[in-house]
């Protein structure tokens, strides 16, 4: 496995764990209702997070 798929693994489980972390949060029903723009945000956070691991050099 390339370095660039380890990190879109790694990615991907970390994505997911917030996901269940917010959903349990949350609760069934507001998770029905926000899932989707709760999801979206995780992943732009992720993707800010790498951006920054990546500018500093430590990808």
């Amino acid at each position: 496995m390339s370095k660039g798929q380890e990190i879109k693994a790694r990615m991907g489980q970390m994505i997911e764990r917030e996901r269940d972390r917010s959903r349990i949060a949350m609760g069934a029903a507001a998770w029905k209702e926000h899932d989707e723009w709760v999801t979206q945000n995780i992943v732009a956070s992720a993707k800010q997070w790498l951006t920054q691991l990546a500018t500093e050099g430590r990808l």
